[in-house]
């Protein structure tokens, strides 16, 4: 038996994870720009952090239990890990080219 108990966890951190991506991506220049970056860098080290605490206690279940892990989780776990730092770099990178557009 598999333990797929956390797995909507994973599901819904991926979610709000892309939707972060997406709206990093299609976002203006705006005066704002490193408040957004903060809270995008905020969610995304939170992301990773809850999605990891969720796997481990998944790995504790499992072992306590008996039964054998999930590994669509940590497969979910790799892709919200791969995302967030992706949604980091784009955020510092929209960042650099908004102060490089500014200075002209």
């Amino acid at each position: 038996m598999v333990i797929e108990h956390l797995r909507p966890i994973f599901y819904v951190i991926l979610l709000f994870s892309i939707i972060i991506m997406l709206t990093v991506i299609i976002k203006k220049k705006s005066v704002h720009n490193l408040i957004i970056t903060f809270y995008v860098v905020t969610f995304s080290i939170f992301a990773i952090i809850l999605s990891g605490i969720t796997l481990f206690q998944s790995g504790m279940i499992a072992d306590e239990t008996g039964n054998a892990g999930d590994e669509i989780s940590f497969y979910l776990f790799i892709a919200v890990v791969i995302i967030n730092v992706v949604n980091i770099a784009l955020s510092f990178l929209k960042k650099l080219g908004d102060c490089r557009a500014l200075r002209r």
